[in-house]
């Protein structure tokens, strides 16, 4: 019998001191869109890229070694965007042998950006 459970996503929430700046930061450098703000001041927002969502929440960011991996269909055109937008790259777009062409970033808040798309046909 299939089990009747199922997932529609998984929602990353991050930390941030000001949600309507870090959401306005994805969508003016990176061209992600708003999916909402929440509170009056907003104190919880989401932003989409597609249909990849992360969510943000008023708080102290939790910085370290983890990243947001985003595998997006068009490498050169975020790369570009990311660049001309001022955007802080820490490593330029690269060909990996797991079959994957990525670039980092970082945001406003500190936290690791990773976008690749696959070298595979």
């Amino acid at each position: 019998m299939p089990d009747p459970l199922t997932c529609c996503g998984v929602y990353p929430t991050l930390a941030t001191p000001n949600v309507p700046e870090t959401c306005n930061w994805y969508i003016e450098k990176l061209g992600f869109t708003l999916r909402f703000l929440y509170g009056e001041p907003p104190r919880h927002g989401a932003i989409l890229l597609d249909q990849a969502c992360v969510h943000f929440w008023e708080g102290t960011p939790q910085l370290g070694a983890n990243w947001l991996y985003f595998d997006v269909s068009d490498l050169d055109i975020l790369y570009a965007r990311a660049t001309e937008n001022g955007v802080k790259i820490t490593r330029a777009p690269e060909t990996y042998p797991w079959g994957m062409r990525e670039f980092n970033a970082v945001d406003l808040n500190g936290y690791h950006l990773r976008f690749g798309q696959s070298t595979e046909t």
